[in-house]
C-alpha cells in the first residue's frame, strides 16, 4: 500500500469542517470538480431528500409491539379503544402531515395508543442519525443541525415536544436553512413546538410571560451581549433611525406583551364572541390572550399597531434586521466551521453579507458561501474545534463506510451522550466550547457510545472485511495502516498510539485475530469447523467496525 501523507489533504480538512466526516471518495470528488464547484452544488440541494436517501429511508423498517386496550389496566368504558400490534412497520409518521400528526397526540390514550407519541419521536431521531450519516447534502445537515441548536427545543418536557420535535425538524427549520433568517425567525416563532417549550402558549394578557421574550432575544437574535441591564431605555444610544443599540429589561417586558396571544389551539376561552377554541395543537393567535399595553421597543412605538399579531411582527422585524443579531449570529455560524477562535476576517465578510442581503429569500446560503469560498480559511486553518459526541459518531461511521439503518438505538443514544437534535434541556442549546466536551465524563460517554454502537449486531452494517485489499489483510501492521489511512487520511501522529493499535490486533477484539482464526478453517471440509469458520468471519466483521471507532478516538479524528 502507499505511505500516507503526513497531514490532511486541504480538501479532507474543509470536508471535516462542512460535513458530518469526510469520506474517501468525498476527498477525491472534490479534488476533481473544485471545491467551488462542491460547495455550490451543496447550497443549492433538492426541495426533500436526494432520490438515494429517499429510497434507502423507504426501505427502513422497525418493530412495535403493544397490547391492545382490552389488555390494558384502563377504564375502558370510557375509551373506544385500540387494536394489538406486532409489526414491521416503515418510518410512515415522517411524511404524515401537521395536524394528522397532532390527531395521534389528540387521540392518545383514547383511540391511539400511547406507544404511538413515542414512535413518532423514534422515528424522528432515525431520520436524524440516517441522515447525517447518509444524505449527498451533508452542508445542508450541518446547517440544520446548526439551526436546531440555535432555536433549540427540549424533547423531553412532555409527550406533545415529543411529537412536535418531528414537525420542528421537517418543517420549521430543514427547509429555511439556507433561506432568509427573518422568515426562519417568524417560523420558529409561529411553531407549536416553540410556543410550547418555551411557555408563550400559556401566556395570559393579564401578566405575559416572559421566558420566550427574554430568550428570543438572548439566544435566537441580539445575543446576551446585547442586555444592557435594567436601565432606562431612553438613556440607550440610539442609531440613525432611532433603533437602540441594545435592549433592557424594560425590552423584555414590551416583547411579552407584543407577542401575547401567540399560543397554541387546547381549547382555551378565545374570548365572548369566540367561546373556546379548538383542540388543535396548532398554531394560532388569540386575541383574548393579548396584552395591549406594549408601547415602545428597542426606541421604536408600538402601541399604534393594532392588527392581529402586528406588534409582534415588528418585533421580530426589529430584531432580523439589528446589527448586533448580525454579529451574534454570524459569529455563532462561523465557530460551528472554526471553533472558538475563528478567523476574524471571515466573521467581517460573512456580517456584511448578511446585513447586505437582510430581504433576500437566500440571504443564508450567501452568509454561508462567503464563509466558504470567498476566502481558502475553510482548508487552511489547523484543526481547533472538538467534534460534539453526536458529530465523532457519526463522521467515524461515514469515514468507515458503515450503514446506518433504522434501529430502537437512536432515540436512547442522545441521552447517553447529552448530544444530537433535541436532546439538550435548556434553550440555550448544546455547548460549543471545546472544554466542555473534552471534560472527562463526556470523552468516556462518547467513547463507550461510539464503540458499543459500532458492534452492536443490526445497527451499524456492512462486511467492512470484505472492502479491504487483500494486501490490507496481510498482517496486523497492513491492517492497521488501512484503517488509519480510510479513518484518518494520513499518518497517526503519535508513534505510542500506532503500537497501541498494533498490540490490539491481537486481543481477542482484534480484527486480525478473528481474521486469523478464520483463515485456519476456510479448507476444513466438516461442518462443525465451517460453522466455527463463519463464526470467526463474524466476529471479524464486527471487531473490524470497533477497531475502526477506536482509531475514531484519537486527537487526529476528533479535532476538525
Amino acid at each position: 500500500m502507499d505511505p500516507l501523507p503526513l497531514e490532511p489533504s486541504w480538501e479532507r480538512k474543509a470536508l471535516n469542517r462542512t460535513t458530518f466526516g469526510c469520506r474517501e471518495v468525498d476527498e477525491q470528488y472534490v479534488q476533481q470538480v473544485g471545491w467551488e464547484t462542491w460547495v455550490e452544488d451543496q447550497l443549492n440541494p433538492p426541495e426533500g431528500d436526494d432520490p438515494e436517501l429517499a429510497t434507502f429511508m423507504a426501505q427502513q423498517v422497525l418493530h412495535i409491539e403493544y397490547n391492545s386496550s382490552a389488555d390494558e389496566e384502563e377504564d375502558n368504558e370510557r375509551i373506544e379503544g385500540w387494536e394489538a400490534v406486532d409489526e414491521l412497520r416503515p418510518l410512515n409518521y415522517l411524511n404524515m402531515p401537521e395536524q394528522e400528526l397532532y390527531e395521534v397526540l389528540i387521540n392518545a390514550g383514547n383511540t391511539v395508543a400511547w406507544d404511538e407519541v413515542w414512535r413518532v419521536y423514534t422515528e424522528t431521531m432515525n431520520s436524524v442519525y440516517i441522515r447525517a450519516s447518509h444524505s449527498n447534502y451533508q452542508l445542508r445537515e450541518v446547517m440544520t443541525d446548526f439551526w436546531l441548536n440555535h432555536f433549540s427545543v427540549w424533547y423531553d418536557g412532555d409527550d406533545i415536544m415529543r411529537l412536535s420535535t418531528l414537525i420542528y425538524d421537517r418543517d420549521v427549520i430543514r427547509p429555511r436553512v439556507f433561506g432568509n433568517f427573518r422568515d426562519m425567525l417568524g417560523a420558529t416563532a409561529t411553531s407549536s413546538a416553540m410556543m410550547w417549550y418555551l411557555d408563550n402558549a400559556g401566556s395570559p394578557a393579564t401578566l405575559p410571560n416572559e421566558n420566550y421574550a427574554r430568550e428570543l432575544m438572548e439566544l435566537h437574535t441580539l445575543g446576551e451581549d446585547a442586555y444592557l441591564g435594567t436601565v432606562d431605555p431612553d438613556d440607550v444610544e440610539k442609531d440613525e433611525n432611532g433603533v437602540a443599540v441594545g435592549f433592557t429589561g424594560e425590552d423584555v417586558i414590551q416583547v411579552s406583551r407584543a407577542l401575547s396571544g401567540w399560543t397554541v389551539e387546547v381549547g382555551q376561552w378565545g374570548g365572548g364572541s369566540v367561546g373556546p377554541l379548538p383542540y388543535t395543537w396548532l398554531f394560532a393567535y388569540n386575541p383574548f390572550q393579548h396584552n395591549t399595553n406594549a408601547n415602545t421597543f428597542l426606541g421604536q412605538d408600538l402601541l399604534n399597531l393594532t392588527d392581529d399579531m402586528e406588534q409582534g411582527e415588528r418585533v421580530l422585524d426589529l430584531l432580523a434586521a439589528h446589527p448586533a443579531t448580525a454579529n451574534f449570529v454570524v459569529t455563532k455560524m462561523v465557530r460551528r466551521f472554526f471553533g472558538e477562535n475563528p478567523p476574524q476576517a471571515v466573521i467581517d465578510r460573512a456580517v456584511e453579507t448578511w446585513m447586505d442581503n437582510l430581504d433576500a429569500d437566500d440571504q443564508i446560503r450567501r452568509v454561508v458561501e462567503s464563509i466558504l469560498v470567498e476566502g481558502t480559511e475553510i482548508g487552511d486553518e489547523a484543526p481547533a474545534r472538538i467534534r460534539r459526541p453526536f458529530e465523532k459518531m457519526v463522521a467515524s461511521w461515514r469515514a468507515m463506510g458503515a450503514t446506518v439503518g433504522a434501529s430502537w438505538v437512536w432515540p436512547w443514544l442522545p441521552t447517553q451522550t447529552q448530544d444530537a437534535a433535541f436532546s439538550w434541556p435548556g434553550p440555550d442549546g448544546r455547548p460549543t466550547e471545546n472544554n466542555y466536551w473534552l471534560a472527562g465524563t463526556q470523552v468516556m460517554l462518547a467513547w463507550n457510545a461510539m464503540y458499543q454502537v459500532a458492534t452492536w449486531s443490526g445497527v451499524i452494517t456492512d462486511d467492512l472485511m470484505d472492502e479491504m485489499p487483500g494486501e490490507a489483510k496481510d498482517s496486523a501492521m497492513t491492517m492497521t495502516d488501512f484503517w488509519i489511512g480510510r479513518m484518518l487520511g494520513h499518518e497517526l501522529a503519535s508513534p505510542e498510539s500506532y503500537n497501541a493499535l498494533i498490540d490490539y490486533q491481537f486481543t481477542w477484539a482484534g480484527p486480525f485475530t478473528h481474521w486469523t482464526w478464520a483463515l485456519q478453517t476456510e479448507d476444513q471440509e466438516d461442518q462443525e469447523d465451517q460453522e466455527d469458520q463463519e463464526q470467526h468471519l463474524r466476529n471479524a466483521q464486527i471487531t473490524t467496525r470497533g477497531f475502526a471507532s477506536i482509531i475514531a478516538t484519537s486527537d487526529e479524528f476528533a479535532w476538525v
